[in-house]
């Protein structure tokens, strides 16, 4: 076979392979999307780094995500930068999205209203089901809703939960986490002992709500993520000066500032220790960080190599295929047992890199540590135009070992259903 037959086969049979999609932002009622347009939309997520990297300003890019304003003149100011950038993987997922979603082939001038009309027109119950199970083949997607409660049964989703608020908490749940989380536990916080006794019935009654068995660590937007081991005794009144503060001003959550970095830490190995002791896995946001500005280097996988050795039982899973880290990480996986290797967001970061990330991956990991996919996306027509990318870039890996003859193309698609299905549903324990 040519090496595009063998690319046409690979990417034939990988669109009828299941996926579970290990990463999403998607609202959890679809209904909370409702009355954005096209550009509000598509423009929001991802592409706005793009798109102000290439030169758009802040408030022209306002003016364009307004809903208010009319959308030919929207258009009219975006234009010039979505030229420069609808060849990046944010830009192509998004003309692959209006042509497999809406039938309008691409996003342009002459057909932004058009694709405007379409997209208002499919805001109504049932079109995340349309597009995740019917146009994507998605099983089940995993949706990071932060620290909040339970939100309900969902049929396309299981929830991830952020134990942030107990590490660097954070105004999420309103002006008085303290008090929310008092009153969801019927505990009085006095003291370290409390907090950690808090900490241990929100894990659990999250485990108990969710029947899903998924922590997620973002801190790496606002800190480094080595994470040293920190002494009880240390963190205690560390602790018992925070608390002071709360009570003085039940709304001061700045977790950077009134946590400590000691304390962070200390609290991040006891949410690590419960995780140990109930054989969880924690997702880690590793390598590129979303936005325009940070740094970077706090998200460096490598940071996370005390706690691989110090956990054995958590399986940590490595997002993004940490890049522009994606060799570090894939040394952590050959490395140790408990790590693997999450491709969500990747494929549109760069899908140079994931073909090329995944080639070395395969060389160097054994092939049931790695997950193709997750949508990340906040978006759901965006996860449509990401897996067809995913589905492209690991068809060109595949084949590219097919044609150096490491193995055939009935082995390529094992491998494959592997990496879309049968690693993430094992990795993240939903065979139940």
């Amino acid at each position: 076979m040519k090496a595009s037959e063998i690319y046409d086969a690979l990417f034939d049979g990988i669109c009828k392979v299941p996926v579970i999609d290990t990463h999403e932002h998607l609202p959890w009622d679809e209904r909370e999307g409702y009355g954005n347009d096209v550009l509000s939309e598509y423009l929001r997520h991802y592409l706005s780094s793009d798109l102000i990297s290439s030169g758009l300003s802040r408030g022209d890019f306002d003016k364009v995500i307004d809903t208010k304003g009319d959308i030919r003149e929207r258009w009219r100011i975006a234009e010039p930068y979505w030229e420069k950038c609808r060849y990046t993987g944010y830009g192509r997922a998004l003309d692959i999205a209006a042509r497999g979603v809406y039938g309008i082939d691409g996003i342009r001038r002459d057909t932004v209203e058009e694709l405007n009309a379409r997209f208002k027109a499919a805001q109504r119950p049932g079109h995340y089901r349309e597009v995740l199970r019917e146009l994507c083949g998605i099983e089940t997607s995993l949706v990071d809703v932060g620290t909040a409660p339970y939100p309900g049964e969902n049929e396309l989703f299981k929830r991830v939960w952020q134990p942030r608020n107990f590490i660097m908490p954070s105004d999420s749940e309103g002006p008085d986490i303290l008090a929310a989380i008092q009153r969801r536990h019927a505990i009085s916080v006095n003291s370290l002992d409390d907090w950690l006794q808090a900490l241990e019935a929100e894990l659990d009654a999250t485990l108990s709500e969710n029947g899903v068995r998924i922590l997620k660590c973002a801190l790496a937007y606002q800190r480094t993520l080595r994470f040293e081991k920190a002494d009880y005794t240390a963190a205690k009144p560390l602790f018992a000066r925070v608390l002071e503060a709360w009570r003085k001003d039940p709304g001061a959550h700045d977790g950077a500032g009134q946590f400590p970095k000691e304390l962070q830490d200390f609290m991040m190995h006891s949410v690590l220790a419960l995780a140990n002791a109930r054989h969880l896995t924690i997702q880690f946001h590793t390598g590129l960080l979303e936005g325009n500005g940070n740094t970077l280097s706090n998200s460096d996988p490598s940071l996370l190599n005390n706690l691989f050795l110090e956990y054995p039982d958590v399986d940590f899973d490595l997002f993004h295929i940490s890049y522009p880290y994606q060799g570090v990480a894939c040394a952590l996986a050959k490395m140790f047992p408990n790590v693997y290797i999450d491709m969500c967001w990747a494929h549109i970061i760069s899908p140079a890199a994931c073909v090329s990330a995944l080639g070395d991956f395969l060389d160097a990991v054994p092939f049931g540590k790695i997950s193709a996919f997750g949508g990340d996306y906040l978006l759901v027509d965006g996860v449509y135009g990401h897996l067809y990318l995913s589905r492209q870039n690991v068809s060109r890996a595949l084949a590219e070992k097919v044609e150096q003859r490491v193995f055939g193309t009935e082995k390529a698609l094992e491998i494959a259903k592997a990496l879309y299905y049968d690693n993430p549903k094992r990795i993240f324990q939903l065979e139940a």
